[in-house]
């Protein structure tokens, strides 16, 4: 037999100390009896009940302390998917078209949707001028979304948008190898520069990963970019000019229908439906990993069962000899 919870051996000392309790309290109530008769008669019912309380803590303590036997391993297969949130970390990503800005509301919304990818490896990725990989394919999904609440304009080293170049890192360095169930979650304002994120696009095509695009921000209203730097400017100024950003979602569906199944939203308010995203792929899966877990047979509830019985029995027969 084995106690899965030993650290409760102290709490036997409880039921011996309310056994002390109630042979003080019994003591006090013969003192006060001047009939020799009736003290007798109660001397010999008096001991009763604390023993039956004792016994029943007892037993009480034991089964908190779970005891079981014929441990079996079970193997539990984890099924899902490889997905990649690539995000998009560039100074236009702090326009304050969603709430409170682009950036924050993708970061919101990702770890929002944590406990809907159980299951799927997930992993991330920030990319503006370059690309730097925060979190591994992986299913410590408490690591994940520490990365995912790190995520910040100073995430990467240079500025930009090389959306080309962010594919292809992921491409190149998370799915090296022929594989199947792979997706790449994009989020960005859709502003690239000059780094072919078509031809990426159409090299995820080739390697059967789908691209999900999903652009962030006002598609009718340019937005101003804050500037958090310490110019004083309220907003980013280039040529003298304040500079507005919005999503390109032309360029975004292309990119996404250009690869394996892939599809594009737009997100010009409230937040990113990452549920719907998700059960749009959960048609298909594979095994990600798998956990062992051990299996026992319980004792405790037949173990309960005579403690209250025991406890009961006390309570009543003390009720009883009051009267």
């Amino acid at each position: 037999m084995i106690l899965l919870n030993p650290e409760y051996t102290l709490f036997f000392l409880l039921p011996f100390i309310v056994f002390f309790l109630f042979l003080m309290g019994d003591r006090s109530r013969k003192a006060l009896m001047r009939d020799m008769k009736r003290q007798k008669a109660y001397a010999g019912r008096a001991l009763k009940g604390p023993l039956l309380i004792l016994l029943g803590l007892i037993l009480a303590v034991f089964a908190l302390m779970r005891p079981v036997s014929h441990p079996e391993e079970q193997i539990i297969k984890q099924e899902g998917r490889n997905i990649v949130f690539l995000v998009d970390v560039s100074r236009s990503m702090l326009a304050e078209d969603l709430v409170p800005n682009r950036l924050d509301r993708a970061r919101f919304d990702i770890q929002a949707a944590i406990p809907l990818l159980r299951g799927n490896r997930v992993a991330l990725v920030a990319f503006a001028g370059d690309s730097i990989l925060k979190c591994p394919l992986t299913t410590d999904y408490a690591f994940f979304n520490q990365a995912v609440d790190e995520l910040s304009v100073y995430s990467v080293t240079r500025g930009g948008s090389c959306m080309g170049d962010a594919i292809r890192t992921v491409i190149n360095d998370l799915f090296p190898e022929e594989k199947s169930f792979m997706d790449i979650i994009l989020i960005t304002d859709g502003e690239d520069q000059e780094t072919f994120p078509l031809e990426a696009a159409y090299k995820a095509r080739d390697k059967g990963i789908r691209l999900i695009a999903i652009g962030m921000g006002n598609t009718e209203n340019p937005t101003a970019i804050p500037d958090d730097s310490d110019t004083g400017e309220e907003y980013l100024i280039y040529q003298e000019k304040v500079v507005f950003s919005s999503p390109d979602m032309e360029g975004l569906q292309e990119i996404a229908a250009a690869s394996q199944k892939g599809w594009a939203v737009s997100v010009p308010r409230g937040s990113i439906n990452i549920a719907e995203i998700l059960d749009r792929l959960d048609g298909e899966s594979q095994e990600t990993g798998s956990y062992s877990h051990i299996n026992y047979s319980e004792y405790y509830q037949w173990i309960l069962l005579p403690a209250f019985l025991l406890i009961f029995s006390a309570v009543y027969m003390r009720k009883r000899f009051a009267l």
